[in-house]
């Protein structure tokens, strides 16, 4: 199964290897193998830019309200055991045992790298933990294929999260030990509890294979199934099959807009109240899509090689820009400076605006139907 896509501020991922989907081509990001269109038209470099703001301020999307009902209990509280991070628990890339085409959960924050295997998160979905200093919750819905990396200090506080055992639209529901709030992964906002209308703030991270994963951070520590007491060729993800199936969600099917088959990856992106998804596939189609949602003036840019794709607004001191390819790994050239562009960091590495980043934008890779649910106004992006 191929995944593509960031996650956070925008980083997508793509399953490969066994899990490849006959439904699923690298697919949010979809599930035809290919899909029809020609790439986005790019921008005469002679046209005149359209001078914005850098940042543009957007209404922030309103706190969803939790009717009666609509929270399912599919197992006991905390029988899915949330992982409270040490040290201990991690090894360093040589001495793993982790499959190289497996799939990993990537978070490179403040010069610290690490690996979660999905394997492994399967069984736990949750880990809390300290990278670079910062406390970070690393959440894995494996009903909605949706990894999301978040802050784990809301309100000042420093909060611990375990396992509800609930779901909330066949999406994971998380609480925190301090005050038994619940809370939505999807949403990354409080469902019900003490905090009330609240959003936890997400960590851009990527899902990955490992290969790739350590070739792009070989100092990277990964999560150990064995320093947590496990041998890892035993360690089994309970939903190897479930992925590679037609069932959706948690009864097997689900209704959904019918833009695309339920269980396509999509880059979900939400602008104040205007909503876009993006096929997986599509991107890995096109390469590259320059956006309009909501007033920002969005990049999406699929890497080939790490198999995710980047979302940032494209906009520097007010210039828009707009971008091609520019030949070289990793590459791209914005048409008004010719200024060089890494598309893994959003820098300008050479060129007018050297030094400069262009701002992520956060999305989410899900598959289709579990956006849907939530968000089922939104458009699907056709080139």
């Amino acid at each position: 199964m191929e995944v593509t896509v960031t996650s956070g501020s925008m980083y997508y991922c793509a399953m490969r290897s066994k899990w490849v989907w006959c439904l699923l081509l690298l697919g949010l990001l979809a599930a035809c193998r290919s899909v029809p269109g020609d790439p986005t038209p790019v921008p005469s470099p002679t046209a005149e830019p359209t001078p914005q703001p850098d940042t543009i301020t957007t209404t922030p999307p309103p706190i969803r309200r939790l009717q009666p009902g609509e929270l399912l209990i599919a197992a006991d509280t905390d029988a899915i055991p949330a992982i409270m991070a040490q040290e201990s628990f991690f090894a360093d890339a040589a001495s793993t045992e982790w499959l190289d085409e497996e799939y990993v959960i990537g978070l490179a924050l403040n010069g610290e790298a690490r690996a979660y295997p999905i394997r492994l998160l399967s069984s736990h979905e949750l880990v809390n933990d300290t990278v670079g200093g910062e406390a970070v919750l690393i959440s894995w819905c494996p009903l909605c294929f949706s990894a999301v990396v978040f802050e784990r200090i809301v309100e000042g506080r420093e909060l611990t999260f375990g396992v509800s055992g609930m779901l909330y639209r066949d999406n994971l529901v998380m609480y925190d030990h301090q005050t038994n709030t619940l809370w939505s992964q999807l949403l990354g906002q409080s469902l019900r509890g003490a905090i009330r209308q609240q959003r936890l703030t997400v960590i851009p991270s990527i899902l990955t294979t490992w290969a790739e994963w350590k070739d792009l951070h070989p100092e990277t520590l990964v999560l150990s199934a064995e320093l947590l007491g496990q041998y890892e060729g035993e360690v089994i993800d309970p939903y190897t099959g479930y992925y590679t199936s037609g069932a959706a969600g948690l009864g097997g099917e689900v209704e959904h807009p019918a833009d695309a088959p339920a269980k396509s990856l999509v880059v979900g992106v939400q602008v104040g109240k205007e909503l876009r998804a993006y096929l997986l596939a599509t991107l890995r189609e096109v390469g590259l899509v320059e956006d309009e949602l909501g007033g920002l003036s969005l990049l999406l840019v699929y890497d080939p090689d790490l198999q995710v794709a980047y979302l940032y607004q494209r906009v520097i001191d007010g210039l828009e820009l707009s971008f091609t390819a520019a030949g070289q790994p990793h590459t791209l050239q914005d048409q008004q400076t010719g200024s060089l562009w890494d598309w893994r960091t959003g820098q300008a590495t050479g060129g007018e605006l050297a030094g400069t980043t262009l701002l992520p934008y956060q999305a989410t890779l899900t598959f289709w139907f579990a956006w849907a649910a939530f968000f089922p106004e939104t458009e699907v992006y056709i080139p």
